[in-house]
C-alpha cells in the first residue's frame, strides 16, 4: 500500500473511531510529537515514543475530551511524507463547552507503514475551553 492508500484508510479510521485499527497500523516504536509549549496545559501534549505511550495519552484525552468528529480537510502527500489539515468538534468533559478546532498533521512513512506523526493545534485555546 502507497502512503496515499495509507493515509486515507488512516483517516477513515480517525473519523470512525475504531483506534484498534488505528493502532493495528503503528509500529511499536512509533513516535508521536504534539508540538507545543510543554508547560501549557493540557499536560499530556508531549512526545511519545512508542505505541504504548501513545495508548497512555490517548487514554488521558478520552477522559477529557469527547470528540464528535475528526475529519480531514485537505491531504498532501510527497513521497512517504504526509501532511494533513483536520477540523474536530470537541466538547470538554470539565467544563461541558463544545468547541470546534484546527488540527495539522505531518506524517512519516517508511514502506507504506506510518513512523512519526507531528501534531500542531492551538494548545492555549484548547486550555482555555477545557479550564
Amino acid at each position: 500500500m502507497d502512503t496515499r492508500q495509507a493515509i486515507t484508510e488512516l483517516y477513515r479510521n480517525y473519523e470512525s473511531r475504531d483506534l484498534d485499527k488505528i493502532l493495528e497500523w503503528l509500529p511499536d516504536n512509533f513516535r508521536f510529537e504534539w508540538a507545543s509549549d510543554p508547560d501549557t496545559p493540557p499536560s499530556y501534549t508531549r512526545v511519545c515514543n512508542t505505541k504504548n505511550e501513545l495508548v497512555e495519552r490517548l487514554k488521558e484525552i478520552s477522559a477529557n475530551f469527547d470528540f464528535h468528529s475528526y475529519r480531514p480537510t485537505r491531504i498532501l502527500v510527497d513521497g512517504d511524507n504526509a501532511a494533513a489539515e483536520l477540523q474536530v468538534e470537541i466538547t470538554s468533559l470539565k467544563t461541558g463547552q463544545r468547541f470546534p478546532a484546527r488540527i495539522a498533521h505531518f506524517w512519516s512513512f517508511k514502506d507504506g507503514i506510518p513512523v512519526h506523526l507531528i501534531e500542531y493545534m492551538d494548545t492555549a485555546f484548547i486550555a482555555s475551553q477545557s479550564a
